[in-house]
């Protein structure tokens, strides 16, 4: 496979201008918890985008998304002010310092279980679950022949049954959905907000072997991206852009809330950022482990 960081358009942030899922291919809502859960309640509305209960009253999301209270389960959360953090790359050659992710602490912590943020980078295949909230989209598609012209914005759509490139519009709206992709790619990925090592996924609508097909849109930065490792969900990533492959402009719709069959998805490879992350906030298991040592220092010294 070509790799996407040669070959695909600046990404463009989808964070909304107004209030407004990830994407799903097919009839199916998907808008409550899949069967096997990674994290649905874990996933919350910021800003008329998306937001990732992380535990310990932390949350994720994408620097431009920004700051505000945090709606979990209808019930509002309001941050802790000025305990935002902006990760950076430490330095990493051919990266900008500073990335698209901070975490923000919040006044109370909602009900909701802490998350095990995965350790190492996925590998190409990986099939994964995205789970956001961003702007619905129609399941029926529309079919356009397009003449790509020379200049920005100047890609001339004809609608036409059969055409050469599929789309989804947006018929307003917003809810919290679920779907599934694969792990295709890697890049790092300069969104104007800083680099971040991210992952990629690519829609390809493809209905007969991923009937539940994912595709970021807008309102979807900030949203949760699981990986399975063995029984145990992990947070693999956090979206926060989106691109095309061929490169179109002028798409009908907007190239945010439209959906092409050669989409992408650029989500943050947390895994690279994991030791930032828990230098704030320690997975549960490493905080139990510290208390416990504390309880046994306490009781040497009575």
């Amino acid at each position: 496979m070509k790799s996407i960081l040669g070959s695909c358009a600046a990404a463009i942030l989808i964070f909304p201008l107004t209030a407004p899922a990830v994407h799903v291919a097919g009839n199916a809502p998907n808008n409550t918890p899949p069967p096997d859960d990674p994290g649905f309640a874990n996933v919350g509305t910021l800003n008329g985008a998306s937001a990732v209960y992380l535990g310990g009253g932390w949350v994720i999301t994408a620097s431009h998304v920004g700051v505000n209270a945090v709606t979990f389960g209808g019930v509002a959360y309001a941050p802790v002010p000025g305990s935002s953090v902006q990760l950076s790359n430490q330095g990493t050659p051919g990266m900008i310092l500073n990335t698209d992710i901070i975490l923000f602490q919040l006044t109370s912590s909602p009900p909701l279980p802490d998350l095990s943020i995965r350790a190492s980078t996925p590998i190409a295949g990986d099939s994964v679950v995205m789970i956001g909230n961003g702007v619905s989209q129609n399941a029926a598609r529309s079919s356009w022949n397009v003449v790509q012209g020379p200049n920005e914005n100047d890609d001339v759509w004809t609608p036409s049954p059969g055409g050469t490139v599929e789309t989804f519009g947006s018929p307003g709206g917003q809810t919290i959905r679920w779907g599934t992709n694969n792990v295709e790619d890697f890049a790092d990925i300069d969104d104007n907000f800083g680099t971040v090592r991210s992952l990629v996924t690519v829609f390809n609508d493809d209905l007969l072997n991923r009937p539940d097909e994912a595709q970021a849109v807008l309102g979807d930065s900030g949203s949760g991206v699981f990986l399975k490792n063995g029984s145990a969900w992990e947070l693999a990533g956090m979206i926060f852009a989106v691109g095309t492959l061929e490169n179109y402009d002028n798409i009908p719709g907007g190239t945010t809330t439209s959906i092409l069959d050669s989409s992408v998805t650029y989500a943050a490879d947390l895994s690279f950022y994991r030791t930032q992350i828990l230098s704030v906030i320690p997975e549960p298991g490493t905080a139990a482990l510290a208390g416990m040592a504390l309880l046994g220092l306490l009781r040497r010294r009575r």
